[in-house]
């Protein structure tokens, strides 16, 4: 017999029972719909239940489920590695993991083993943003700029806290300019900077807050010149959430290592990548894995058949076409929110089909988990952003095929929600 905790059943009763998925809707066991306006949490890229992806999944099933990579190549591996190097400008190598935080934690052991390969091991700052989320393992965890993901308990496994620079924006701006970084990285000393890591939309802590084309650019060119690896976090905004294959292909920059997963797989399966650029697994040598996280599940065939599944969906039905042009109507539908709600809402922010709306900063802490609340009893999925006043927001980002129908859906259960919100007590 398990034995549940009082507030853990209850926070486990508090929630609807998922029963089917379809499409952008999810049905609980009551027959109840809810418009799925978070893709899940920005993963489920191409909506529930796809019979492509199902289909795919379904004959990998029957014929090859699982070999280790030192036992044995699978052709659903090399089929979806060959596809990544050419949507990712400049890569020359592929590692897998099973999750953002997992692709997080490669790129940062990439990262100092090529500062070590090329003689540069004094190297070990590592820079990166508040507001930011790198994930949950322990040196993701170690750059992520979120107070409220650092438990104290877990100081021990971070290491030292004088090689992980945070870069602040300025009071009132959700995301630093080149000027902070600029700031930061003289004070660090540029010589001993291992690697930038930057989300160039940032998700779960600024709230689809892009950085700006310049600083983008400028921090490009800066870590070119001063020998630091540049690596751009893309687990929530990559794979045509923005309209591109990258966030960083509208700053016209590659990075050096780029992450990601979430819609990789589009919420069927678990697979992430972190992927290297030629001049890194040069210096690195081949292969990169005994460096890498090897995990038991990494590549394994029916993961990235679910991956090839997806990446033939967003191609075949031109996704990221949809995802700019769905974006523009979705950003319209929010600025018309705002409108309608002052002093409850102040403005929306995002790229393509990863979007936000913003609290208004005089609204309480946890205005946005309120909103949330209100929002699933108006049959409605969103996700809470954001580490302070500036920040606060709920993000809005249903899956790439979401047609007009979809996205006045979605505006109509929200406006319902906001409404909620406004007409009780703060």
């Amino acid at each position: 017999m398990t034995i549940v905790p009082p507030a853990v059943a209850q926070s486990r009763t508090a929630l609807p029972l998922a029963a089917r998925a379809t499409g952008p809707y999810i049905y609980d066991d009551d027959g109840n719909d809810y418009l799925d306006g978070s893709s899940g949490v920005l993963n489920v890229n191409i909506g529930h239940s796809h019979p492509a992806v199902l289909r795919a999944v379904e004959q990998q099933l029957g014929q090859l489920t699982f070999v280790h990579r030192s036992q044995f190549r699978n052709q659903q591996a090399l089929d979806l590695t060959s596809r990544l190097l050419s949507i990712v400008p400049g890569a020359a190598a592929v590692e897998y993991t099973n999750s953002g935080s997992e692709a997080n934690e490669c790129a940062l052991r990439l990262a100092f083993a090529y500062q070590h390969r090329r003689g540069a091991a004094r190297r070990t700052v590592i820079l990166s943003e508040q507001p930011s989320y790198h994930g949950m393992t322990a040196a993701a965890l170690s750059i992520t700029g979120s107070p409220g993901k650092r438990d104290p308990s877990v100081e021990p496994l971070l290491g030292p806290r004088a090689e992980r620079v945070l870069v602040r924006p300025k009071p009132g701006r959700r995301r630093a300019t080149h000027e902070e970084w600029a700031t930061a990285l003289l004070a660090a000393g540029p010589s001993k900077v291992a690697a930038v890591v930057v989300e160039p939309l940032g998700g779960a802590s600024s709230g689809a807050s892009p950085i700006d084309a310049e600083t983008m650019q400028w921090l490009r060119r800066e870590t070119r010149n001063h020998g630091i690896v540049l690596i751009a976090d893309e687990v929530m905004s990559g794979f045509g959430r923005t309209g591109k294959w990258w966030a960083c292909d509208h700053s016209n920059i590659a990075p050096d290592i780029l992450t990601s997963g979430k819609g990789l797989t589009g919420g069927y399966t678990s697979l992430a990548v972190t992927v290297v650029a030629e001049s890194i697994a040069t210096a690195i040598g081949e292969p990169l894995g005994p460096i890498a996280l090897g995990h038991t599940m990494s590549a394994n065939p029916l993961a990235c058949a679910a991956a090839n599944a997806v990446l033939d969906v967003l191609e075949g039905e031109e996704l990221l076409g949809n995802a700019a042009t769905a974006g523009r109507h979705l950003a319209d539908a929010l600025t018309t929110l705002c409108d309608r709600f002052p002093g409850l809402v102040s403005d929306q922010s995002g790229i393509g089909l990863m979007r936000a709306l913003h609290i208004d900063p005089g609204r309480p802490a946890d205005t946005n988990k309120r909103i949330l609340a209100a929002a699933r009893a108006n049959g409605l999925v969103l996700c809470a952003a954001g580490i302070d006043g500036t920040t606060q927001s709920v993000l809005v980002a249903p899956p790439l095929n979401s047609t007009p129908d979809v996205i006045d859906d979605l505006a109509a259960r929200l406006g319902r929600t906001l409404t909620a919100i406004a007409e009780s007590p703060a």
